[in-house]
C-alpha cells in the first residue's frame, strides 16, 4: 500500500535522501520560476526545498516534480528517510519508514489495541495507547516499528499507575484509512467489514488482541471479553463464532452499560494461541495466556469428594499463606487447585478463625491467622 494511495498527499511531508535531493536540484537548477508556477508553489519554497534544504518537502509539490520529470513515484518511495503530517515539529515522525506499507496480522493487532486501549482522537492530537502491563506495552510499540518503521513515540504514566504512550496521529490516521473506519471511540466504534474479509489469520490477531486488552481469564478456564459498547461486543463475539470459540451470547452486566460474552472453546483458543506464538510471537495473550495454561493443568488432577481429601488441600492451603500472604489466583497456581475450590475451603477456614484477608486493590489477599502448631497438625 503506497502512502500517497491511503493517505491524503496533501498532508504530508517528508524528507528524501541527499543522492534525490540533488537529482531533482539539478533539474529545476535554471527553471525554477517556470517550474514553481506550473505546480503553483512560490519560487522560494523550491529554494528551501532543495537548495537551502530548510524545511520537509510536501508530498504533493514531490509528486508534481516527479510527474513533470517523468520519474517513477516507486523511486521516490524507495528513497524517503522520513515523512510526518504537515505542519506539525519534525519529531512527531516516522524515521527510515517500511514502504510501501504491507498488510499482515501486526497491523490488524494494532487496530485491535486502539479499538480498545486507544484512540485516535477527534481533537486532532496524536494516537494513543494505555496499557498497565509494561510487557504488553512493549509488544505494542515492537508492532508498530514492524509494521511502520522507526516511530517517534512517549511514555508516561498517570496517576493510576497506567502506561500512556503518545506517537504521531499519522498513524492512527492511516489505520483508519487502511480498515475503513470511522471512529475508534469508547461508545460509538463499530468494527468494519473489511476485518470480516480478511483471512483467519487476521482474524485471529484480532481477537487475541481483543481479549488481551479487553478480556479476562481465570485459573477455573473462565473467558470473557466485556466492552461498554454493544455492537462492537456483537462484532467481536461473531469473529469467535467464525473462528469456531464456541462463544455464548452477549449480555448486559445488571444497572450497568457493560456487554459481555463467555468464550466456551479453551481447547480452540490454546491451539490459536499456539500457532500465533509461533508465527506472529508479538501477538499473545502474556499473563492471561498463562492463566490459560494452568486451568489445563489444574484440570488434570484427580479430585476426590472425600472429608480427608479436603482436609489435605486445606493443609496445603495453610502451609502456603503462612509462607507468605497470597491471593486466590496466587494460591491456585501454586497448589493447581481450582479458584472456586480454594474460595470454598478460605471461607471454612475463615469462619474456623484460622485465616484472615485484607482487601488490596480488586483483589483479597489471605494470611494465617496466628495458627498454633497444634493447630496446623489437625487439620
Amino acid at each position: 500500500m503506497h502512502i500517497w494511495e491511503i493517505y491524503n498527499k496533501n498532508k504530508i511531508s517528508l524528507e528524501i535522501t541527499q543522492e534525490l535531493r540533488e537529482e531533482i536540484k539539478s533539474k529545476i537548477n535554471n527553471n525554477i520560476y517556470r517550474i514553481s508556477s506550473e505546480i503553483k508553489i512560490h519560487p522560494s519554497r523550491l529554494y528551501d526545498y532543495f537548495f537551502y534544504k530548510t524545511l520537509p518537502i510536501p508530498l504533493k509539490v514531490l509528486m508534481d516534480l516527479f510527474d513533470m520529470f517523468d520519474i517513477p513515484l516507486s523511486k521516490m518511495e524507495k528513497e524517503i528517510t522520513m515523512y510526518k503530517q504537515l505542519h506539525v515539529p519534525s519529531k512527531n515522525s516516522i524515521i527510515k519508514p517500511k514502504l510501501p506499507l504491507k498488510s499482515n496480522p501486526y497491523l490488524t493487532s494494532i487496530v485491535a489495541n486502539l479499538f480498545f486501549d486507544g484512540s485516535v482522537p477527534k481533537d486532532g492530537r496524536g494516537t494513543y495507547y494505555n496499557q498497565k502491563n509494561p510487557k504488553i506495552m512493549n509488544d505494542f510499540i515492537n508492532k508498530i516499528k514492524y509494521v511502520f518503521g522507526d516511530v517517534y513515540y512517549s511514555i508516561k504514566t498517570d496517576h493510576r499507575g497506567v502506561l500512556k504512550c503518545r506517537m504521531p496521529r499519522i498513524v492512527g490516521e492511516i489505520c483508519k484509512r487502511i480498515y475503513d473506519i470511522n471512529s475508534f471511540g469508547s461508545f460509538d466504534s463499530k468494527l468494519p467489514k473489511i476485518i470480516f474479509n480478511l483471512d483467519e489469520e487476521h482474524k485471529m490477531s484480532f481477537v487475541i488482541t481483543a481479549i488481551l486488552d479487553e478480556g479476562s481469564i481465570s485459573y477455573d478456564g473462565n473467558i470473557m471479553f466485556g466492552v461498554s459498547n454493544k455492537p462492537m461486543c456483537e462484532d467481536v463475539r461473531n469473529l469467535c463464532n467464525i473462528l469456531k470459540l464456541n462463544p455464548g451470547n452477549v449480555k448486559r452486566k445488571s444497572d450497568t452499560n457493560h456487554y459481555y460474552f463467555h468464550i466456551k472453546s479453551k481447547d480452540k483458543l490454546m491451539g490459536i494461541l499456539e500457532f500465533m506464538n509461533k508465527k506472529y510471537p508479538l501477538i499473545s495473550l502474556h499473563y492471561k495466556e498463562d492463566r490459560l495454561r494452568y486451568y489445563f493443568k489444574i484440570k488434570k488432577n484427580i479430585v476426590r469428594h472425600t472429608q480427608e481429601f479436603g482436609n489435605q488441600r486445606k493443609y496445603r492451603i495453610i502451609q502456603s499463606i503462612s509462607r507468605k500472604p497470597k491471593t486466590v489466583n496466587h494460591l491456585a497456581k501454586e497448589l493447581l487447585i481450582p479458584p472456586r475450590s480454594l474460595r470454598r475451603h478460605l471461607i471454612n477456614l475463615q469462619k474456623q478463625g484460622k485465616v484472615k484477608n485484607i482487601k488490596k486493590g480488586n483483589e483479597n489477599v489471605y494470611f494465617t491467622a496466628h495458627l498454633s502448631k497444634a493447630a496446623l497438625s489437625s487439620l
